[in-house]
């Protein structure tokens, strides 16, 4: 569960390395436009694996003030740290404006990044402005708002009417590209046959994408409960390759994530059950967990790296094939090493710090005992152990 999380994330890196950097000559970068779905479904992986992990590992008795802070300083920190970086590229050059194609990187779009509150702006002057990255994290905080009420309202329901439920919340999520089909507005890429309001609304709008989180936690629940069939590597393997290969073939909404959906679930079921039972294999080796570690450094920080990389390489330069991919590889690589970085000497001490408040020092009255080191390590080591793996 850890492994697959740097899976995910390196899917979008080489997505936006590739095909969004512009690095490469015109025929070519078109036909690295076929990255894009596969970036779009590691996406919705994602929300799908916040749902079930924060499902999977929840403890009786957990507050939401609790959670909450929890989810603030696991989240907040990269993203700070992400966002300076592009906002101090955006101040002093214009030249990151070859990878976005706007021209709006206001100090309004730069707060309301700063806050979250991007992906709630039908404009993508706003939604994917400076780090565009953190739009999807925007998304996040909403369903994180919510996750202590729906965790309680999906815990209502009977256990034997929860594969309905898995179901009917996979026909919600294949019913709204529907309605984003329906949606006039201007070209915003050249490449993307998808206007500008119709991705807002199919691929940026939190609300859109909250049934994808509430999958995760249903799909959690079918676990825990001894109600989900087991998934076999027909479904783990074959079922997310046919989904796949079917999207250039369905409305270009559907290729945003939505097709995807219930394979990623299906995926996450049979990972989450390989882990229980010991047999993760190579997603549970040292370099995979360490990889997954840092994923969401990865995610946030590959931008702001590419931003400047592209500068010093010469806006509008583009490069062959061969000098082209060595260049994405070299990025990928030098982004990896800066996320564990930024994950071992800045993410992980302050979650430690600030995630849960400080212990309470005993007072005159306390029977004495032993005396014994201070724990560096949460007091909730099962709870604290699974949601290390969830960098959302």
């Amino acid at each position: 569960m850890t492994g697959v999380r740097f899976v995910l994330a390196l899917a979008v890196v080489l997505s936006h390395m590739a095909h969004v950097s512009g690095l490469f000559d015109g025929p070519l970068q078109m036909a690295l436009g076929a990255l894009e779905p596969l970036a779009a479904a590691a996406v919705t992986g994602f929300f799908i694996l916040s749902g079930f992990v924060l499902t999977w590992a929840h403890r009786a008795g957990d507050r939401p003030r609790a959670f909450w802070r929890r989810r603030l300083w696991k989240i907040f920190p990269n993203h700070v740290l992400a966002w300076a970086l592009a906002v101090v590229f955006f101040a002093s050059t214009e030249a990151g404006q070859v990878l976005t194609m706007r021209t709006g990187h206001s100090p309004g779009a730069a707060a309301a990044n700063l806050l979250l509150l991007q992906a709630w702006v039908p404009d993508a002057d706003w939604f994917f402005s400076h780090n565009t990255p953190a739009w999807s994290i925007s998304c996040e905080a909403f369903f994180y708002a919510l996750f202590p009420a729906l965790l309680v309202l999906v815990r209502r329901i009977p256990a034997h009417r929860l594969r309905a439920v898995w179901a009917g919340t996979v026909l919600v999520i294949l019913a709204l590209p529907l309605i984003s089909l329906t949606i006039a507005g201007p070209v915003l890429y050249e490449w993307l046959p998808v206007n500008e309001n119709s991705l807002w609304f199919g691929y940026v709008l939190p609300p859109v994408r909250l049934p994808e989180f509430v999958l995760g936690i249903v799909t959690a629940r079918l676990l825990q409960t001894g109600c989900l069939p087991r998934p076999t590597r027909v479904w783990t393997r074959v079922l997310p390759t046919a989904v796949l290969i079917s999207v250039p073939f369905l409305p270009p909404q559907y290729a945003l994530g939505a097709a995807m959906a219930a394979p990623m679930a299906v995926v996450i079921a049979g990972l989450a059950l390989a882990d229980v039972e010991g047999r993760s294999g190579r997603l549970a080796g040292p370099a995979a967990v360490a990889l997954g570690d840092s994923s969401y450094a990865l995610y946030l920080i590959h931008f702001p790296l590419l931003l400047i990389a592209r500068r010093l390489l010469g806006v509008g330069h583009t490069f062959t094939a061969w000098t082209g991919f060595s260049v994405v590889l070299a990025l990928t690589a030098l982004s990896a090493g800066a996320a564990r970085v930024v994950h071992r000497c800045y993410e992980l001490p302050l979650t430690l710090a600030w995630s849960r408040p400080a212990s309470r020092i005993p007072g005159p009255t306390a029977l004495p005992g032993p005396a014994r080191p201070r724990q560096e390590q949460p007091a909730e080591p099962f709870e604290s152990k699974v949601e290390r793996t969830h960098r959302a």
